[in-house]
């Protein structure tokens, strides 16, 4: 619209300067005319001035005057049509001058335009690109909800449809990637890398010639993984996606060093189901994607994996000994940690989610379980290494049978260090126990190795090892004890022999001197005199 203004403000002094032109011509003419009349006027007066047959003189001056006021006159006329055309003159330069001014402007009012033609374009991308980014996060939601359904309910389904999210098809297929290597050690940086692309591969690969009308694909992103829903009017051929995937995982090492694998779910066909896609169960499908990929433990890592391969076998059920799981038990209880980790190591290699497909997380669970009941404080491995539930979350999602194994390696160590802890603290605590309660009754000359462990409720063993550990034994620490308290009776005032014998816990004062003189090499009367 600016632009058609300038337009017409351009056209409209055109058309002045063509009207200011013709009246140029005009006066122009009329000077001319004016000029040429002037010059005959001009040559009649000076012919008649030449001429000898005049009236008189007074015709003469009369005619002489007449032409003089005539030639005056043309002569103002003549400067006034100089300045009309000099004013004319100015009118067009003027009129050319504003024309340019106006092309001027108008150039500018294009480039204006042209600018903010420009910006409302990026702005209508930008804004396209945060809705789809929008539109993308909704849909993922929609999707992650999905694959906990077993069918779809009418009210999903219309949301489905209002989130653009198409599942229209004759076959399915669910796809989950996951790093290979543990989630603790893929970086930020790496998972955006692999994400990028990821992305790009599986839109270069599916929308290829080979696949071209025949799929349609939605990835979404799930625990912070991505899986891909394959759909399809046409069956699909199961060797073409394992090629093609493998082609993208194998891209995807070499160009960010990660290592994916992706498991897919079985082939579901809804013709011969004779259902349609919402009462198809999704649940179902995802989780069967997701035990494939527990199979890494058996086939290794960078690879492509299908339901239906590890379903074609019968169903196979191996049962452990429990005297294994009891080994294993007693053996972290009593130290023998190498003993242990073998038994494990080898459970391990025997049991694989291929020979033990149905009964695999009920052999982990009792595996787990005689390892953590050979911990003496279960509330100091929880706290001082992990909760119980993220161990079993760390058991049940190792990646690989080396990242199994050594999680398993790692818990029996931290155990052990816990029970010796415990232990040499529980030891310490009897010992202070013991020797407290003979500080407290040393004095009862029948006190022996019986009272004090019905007393405090240990065995006689169990004593006996405590002051073995402190290099010593119950009738010597007590003997030291009785000994080093007769000598401060002996030092402080001049009681008969029988009565700092009977002080220190002692019947007979003749065994006592013995015991003094065998302790200190000398009798109790010969100390004090001394």
């Amino acid at each position: 619209e600016v632009a058609d203004l300038v337009e017409e403000i351009r056209e409209s002094y055109l058309d002045l300067m063509d009207e200011a032109q013709e009246k140029f011509d005009e006066q122009i003419e009329n000077f001319e005319f004016i000029s040429d009349q002037l010059e005959h006027d001009i040559a009649l007066t000076q012919l008649i001035k030449g001429t000898d047959v005049m009236a008189g003189v007074d015709s003469y001056d009369l005619l002489d005057k007449y032409y003089s006021q005539q030639d005056e006159n043309y002569q103002k006329q003549i400067k006034f049509q100089q300045s009309q055309v000099e004013f004319w003159k100015e009118q067009m330069d003027g009129a050319e001058y504003a024309s340019d001014e106006w092309d001027s402007e108008r150039e500018k009012w294009m480039s204006a335009t042209s600018e903010l033609n420009s910006l409302i374009e990026t702005s209508i991308e930008n804004l396209q690109n945060k809705i789809d980014k929008v539109l993308k996060i909704i849909q993922d939601n929609d999707l992650n909800k999905l694959v906990t359904l077993k069918e779809i309910p009418q009210n999903f389904k219309e949301k489905l449809i209002a989130d653009q999210i198409d599942l229209e098809a004759n076959y399915f297929l669910l796809g989950c990637f996951d790093f290979d290597d543990e989630a603790d050690s893929i970086t930020y940086e790496q998972n955006e890398l692999v994400n990028f692309y990821l992305d790009r591969y599986i839109k270069d690969s599916l929308n290829d010639k080979k696949f071209a009308n025949k799929i349609k694909f939605i990835t979404f992103t799930k625990d912070n993984e991505t899986n891909i829903f394959i759909l399809s009017k046409e069956k699909i051929v199961v060797e073409e996606i394992r090629e093609t995937f493998s082609e993208i995982i194998t891209k995807i090492r070499k160009t960010c060093g990660v290592s994916l694998s992706i498991g897919f779910s079985e082939l579901e066909d809804l013709i011969v189901q004779n259902i349609n896609y919402t009462q198809l169960s999704y649940r179902r499908l995802y989780r069967h994607a997701k035990r494939v990929l527990e199979y890494r433990t058996v086939v290794g890592q960078n690879i492509v994996l299908f339901y239906d391969d590890i379903d074609k076998n019968n169903s196979s059920s191996g049962k452990v000994d429990e005297n294994e799981y009891k080994t294993i038990n007693y053996e972290i209880l009593y130290g023998r940690i190498d003993i242990a980790i073998e038994k494990i190591k080898s459970i391990l290699n025997n049991v694989t989610p291929e020979t033990f497909k149905d009964t695999y997380f009920f052999v982990l669970n009792n595996l787990l379980d005689a390892i953590l009941n050979s911990c003496i404080s279960l509330v100091t491995l929880y706290d001082s290494f992990m909760p119980h539930i993220d161990i079993v979350y760390k058991l049940f999602n190792s990646k690989t049978g080396a990242a199994l194994f050594q999680f398993l390696s790692t818990l029996v160590y931290k155990i052990d260090e816990i029970n010796k802890s415990q232990r040499l603290n529980k030891v310490d605590t009897s010992f202070s126990q013991i020797t407290f309660y003979l500080e407290q009754n040393y004095k009862n000359p029948t006190l022996s190795l019986e009272d004090v462990a019905n007393k405090l409720g240990y065995s006689l063993s169990y004593i006996s090892a405590i002051f073995k550990k402190n290099n010593t034994s119950f009738t010597k620490y007590l003997t030291d004890l009785r000994m080093n308290k007769a000598l401060l009776i002996l030092k402080k005032d001049d009681a008969k022999l029988i009565n700092v014998a009977s002080e220190v816990g002692y019947d007979d004062p003749y065994y006592f001197s013995h015991c003094f003189k065998k302790h200190f090499g000398v009798s109790p009367l010969d100390y004090r005199k001394k």
